[in-house]
């Protein structure tokens, strides 16, 4: 599990572009100078690995235990509240599992977990019960074409260590991050030549049968000019019929009319990041991520604060120290850009607090202590 998580410190891939081609580019740079105030809660974990995932939902930070398969509840004090679902193969236990997130627009206050051979299991974040226990069915057992259009290419995305989210399509179908499985493409050592015109970033599971229905999305230019097949993830966030993708190695924002019709982009370069990728056709993806480890910088998160039209992005500038910034747009205007704790990650806003975790535990030998992160961030001396 740490040398998951020290992979998970990883990289990126690329230069990135001013304006994607053929598209728009709307919205303003006017930053203004802002003060950062900053509370940290460390919360001892005793019977805790301390690796795993967080989000924020109703006044609530989840802590979700990768290795003993334990969810922690805590209030935004920090308090423990709750805790539920252990590893095992009991009714309401988990055999194993990866990660663990809301669906985000879900009126049934459902989550999903993912395991690492592809079993999912959702659950009512309400009566902690878990509903269903089913394996994903990407087509792989089937006679599929090998073309980029087909589901049998494609898995959960592999790497969740900045998260993942899960939104329902208006058919009820789950909206999920997608990889292609270099093993299952025509040319599993290489970059195909339409790898970046035709391939997908989504896919769309049917909750009730657990078939992948489709995959749809786009890769932005950069990847056609500058390939980087080791860097290949990104966050998105859904306000409304919109769609915001944050590719790791680029500077812009891309945003889609649901599902994937390409409008325009918005977005600035992140402060003092390292963006000097390395650009391959071949895929090599351990050795190409091992270099890159050593000092680039990326993108980690996208989340919309609700009731608002504020869209924050969150980014480590390099990864060799973990220095961390979150730009916070309003509208399409970038408005700030600012410090935070080095390996931040942001689980959302609550009244006038922006609130995150650090993606690596503290740990010595006899405890494991996690750090929950509480910001005011003020221009003029107003919250922002």
């Amino acid at each position: 599990m740490k040398k998951h998580i020290i992979l998970s410190i990883i990289v990126i891939g690329l230069c990135s572009c001013q304006e994607q081609i053929g598209l728009p580019h709307k919205g303003t740079s006017s930053i203004e100078p802002c003060s950062v105030e900053i509370d940290t809660l460390l919360i001892p974990m005793e019977l805790s690995s301390g690796y795993g995932n967080y989000y924020m939902k109703d006044y609530t930070i989840t802590f979700v235990d990768a290795v003993t398969c334990v969810f922690y509840d805590f209030d935004l004090k920090g308090n423990l509240i709750n805790q539920y679902f252990r590893k095992g193969n009991g009714k309401n236990e988990i055999p194993s599992l990866l990660y663990s997130y809301p669906i985000e627009n879900d009126p049934l206050h459902r989550s999903v977990i993912i395991d690492n051979s592809n079993g999912i299991c959702v659950f009512d974040r309400r009566s902690k019960e878990i509903l269903s226990r089913k394996i994903a069915n990407f087509g792989w057992t089937e006679k599929a074409s090998q073309t980029y259009k087909s589901t049998y290419l494609y898995n959960f995305s592999f790497f969740t260590d900045f998260g993942v989210s899960f939104y329902l399509d208006s058919d009820s179908t789950l909206i999920f991050q997608a990889n292609i499985v270099n093993r299952n493409t025509k040319s599993p050592e290489d970059v195909e030549s339409d790898r970046y015109t035709d391939g997908a970033i989504f896919g769309k599971l049917d909750l009730n049968t657990m078939k992948v229905v489709d995959v749809f999305g786009h890769f932005p230019e950069i990847y056609k000019v500058s390939p980087t097949p080791h860097l290949e993830f990104f966050q998105y966030a859904i306000e409304g019929d919109r769609m915001y993708v944050n590719h790791t190695v680029d500077s812009l924002i891309y945003v889609y009319q649901l599902p994937d019709k390409p409008l325009y982009t918005i977005g600035y370069e992140c402060k003092d990041i390292d963006r000097d990728y390395t650009v391959s056709r071949k895929i090599d993806n351990s050795t190409l991520f091992e270099k890159d480890l050593q000092h680039v910088g990326f993108n980690t998160g996208l989340r919309f604060i609700p009731g608002s039209d504020v869209l924050c992005r969150t980014y480590i500038k390099s990864a060799k120290n973990g220095e961390s910034g979150m730009q916070i747009y309003k509208g399409h205007d970038l408005v700030a850009d600012v410090d935070v704790p080095s390996f931040f990650n942001f689980l959302g806003y609550s009244d006038g607090y922006y609130y995150g975790s650090s993606y690596i535990p503290i740990e010595n030998d006899e405890s494991t202590t996690i750090a929950i992160y509480r910001l005011k961030i003020k221009v003029n001396n107003l919250a922002l």
